[in-house]
Order: C-alpha cells, then structure tokens, then sequence
C-alpha cells in the first residue's frame, strides 16, 4: 500500500512539475508575444508619422565628364574599362544631437569616371532611414538622379533636407546613403542620427525632456 501511495504522489508530483513547466512557457509565450505587438505597434506609429515627411533633393554638376576623365587619366595613365565611382563621401548636419522640426542636411561629394566603353549610365543617389529600435526596418527611402544631363560621368555636389517630424520617439536614427550606376550598388556611408526632446527652461537654457515618476 506505500508503495502504491509513493508512486502516486511521484506521479502527481511529475504531473505537477510538468503543469507548472507548462504555465511557464504559456506565460513567456505570452509575454513575448506581447513585447513584440508593443514594438510593431511603436514601429507603426513612427511610420505613420514619418511617411509625409517631405526630403528635398539638390544636386549640382562641379566638373564635366570630360575633366573627371583627364584627372583620372593623369593619375592612372587610362581611364577604367567600365565606368566607375572613384570617390563617394557623404557629411551630416547637424552632426550631433538634433530635435524634432529641425532641418537635417545630408551632403555628398560624388566623382563618376567614364568608362572606355563610353556607355551611358544613370547616376542615382538613395537615402534611407531606420527605426531606431529596430536597425532592419526601413522607415522612409528616397532615391534621387544626381546627374539629369551628363550620363557618362562627372563630379557632383548634392543635398538630402528632410526635418523629423514632432511626435517621433527619441533615439538614434541610422542614416544610410548609397550611389548606385545603373542600379547597382556603387558606394555606401553611414549616419547615426541622434533625436532628442529638449524642453526650455526660463533662463533660455535647455534641457532633455524626460518621463515624470509618479513622486513627482
């Protein structure tokens, strides 16, 4: 009869074990489910808020084709087979922390060495933005010609303005700029865009808005 007894109560003591292992899972199941609709929700509403916001585009032709070739092939004896970028450097201002409202300048310096094939190709520059919990997910995109008239080459000086509108959460924004010839990727740079809620203080100064505790 103990015996009978012992087993049972180690059975119901597995069984118990189990249950228990069992709620467990449920409630991490439950729980991540939740993260998760709390994140794509945030992701959401910052798309929402970020999707009519306007960028401009600006893109000024400094040399021809024609002297980006003689550079070239001063420097390397001939020009590239195919044509090629020999120079993609990108600059952000404000460099450091900005508040929604705020003009956000992207510049690039662009230098397209025509190939001996002498094929056109089209100069293109894209600018995306990221979440800023989620570096994967693509907030807004853009893609813009840098050159309208040249097709074979040139040196360009460009602008991306865009200002991040009130309401978005505060964090840091990756920026990515990329030149593509004739769709392909032919040179990437990469921004951390810092948004801050600042809030004025009677002196004239500023401070980071923050979450009040419930004791204040």
């Amino acid at each position: 009869m103990k015996k009978v007894i012992l087993v049972g109560l180690l059975a119901l003591s597995t069984s118990l074990h189990a249950h228990a292992g069992f709620l467990d899972d449920l409630m991490k199941a439950v729980e991540d489910s939740a993260k998760d609709t709390a994140t794509d929700m945030a992701v959401d509403i910052t798309s929402d808020m970020i999707k009519d916001m306007l960028i401009g585009y600006t893109s000024t032709q400094t040399k021809t084709d024609k002297e980006v070739a003689k550079e070239y092939e001063a420097d390397n004896g001939s020009l590239p087979r195919y044509t090629i970028a020999s120079s993609y450097k990108t600059s952000i201002s404000p460099s450091s922390s900005v508040s929604p409202g705020t003009e956000v300048v992207v510049r690039s310096a662009i230098k397209v060495v025509p190939g001996q094939d002498a094929k056109s190709v089209t100069i293109e520059e894209r600018l995306t933005i990221y979440d800023n919990e989620d570096s994967s997910l693509i907030l807004k995109s853009m893609t813009k010609k840098a050159s309208k008239r040249s097709k074979k080459g040139g040196q360009f000086s460009t602008e991306f303005t865009f200002a991040l509108p009130e309401g978005m959460p505060q964090g840091v924004y990756p920026i990515q700029c990329e030149l593509l010839l004739d769709g392909e990727l032919a040179g990437d740079q990469n921004h951390d865009l810092q948004l801050v809620h600042w809030k004025a203080l009677p002196a004239g100064t500023h401070t980071l808005a923050s979450t009040p505790t419930p004791n204040q």
